[in-house]
């Protein structure tokens, strides 16, 4: 119950604010396509809508890719200027407090963004 009221609560803070200071932390790229461009061409890669995440100000899409390990995902957002924002962290779905928490929260590695801005070329 506690992390339910956590998360609505952040979520009316993200609606009020935007959050800028969070995702200015993990910017990675601007990329100049439509949504649905974006979103199908990370399917190749394994990325999915992520339909449950927080949606910030400006934000038009967002997909996950679980990792091989199960337990955690890439987080990718992407906005209507062309910006791409992602992390990498717990899976919500398996590990609900850790993601809350922030466990193994960490920005993305420059392979990792290599392999994803692959696709967009």
């Amino acid at each position: 119950m506690l992390y339910r009221l956590i998360r609505w609560s952040r979520q009316i803070r993200i609606w009020l604010s935007g959050n800028k200071e969070r995702e200015e932390r993990f910017k990675l790229f601007y990329v100049f396509v439509d949504d649905l461009t974006f979103r199908r061409r990370l399917i190749l890669l394994g990325y999915q809508e992520n339909l449950f995440s927080h949606t910030f100000k400006g934000q038009i899409a967002t997909v996950r890719r679980l990792d091989k390990d199960g337990d955690h995902q890439y987080h990718l957002r992407f906005y209507s200027n062309g910006e791409v924002t992602g992390h990498y962290e717990m899976d919500y779905f398996t590990h609900q407090k850790e993601h809350l928490d922030g466990k193994d929260l960490r920005k993305l590695k420059r392979k990792e963004i290599q392999e994803i801005t692959e696709v967009f070329r």
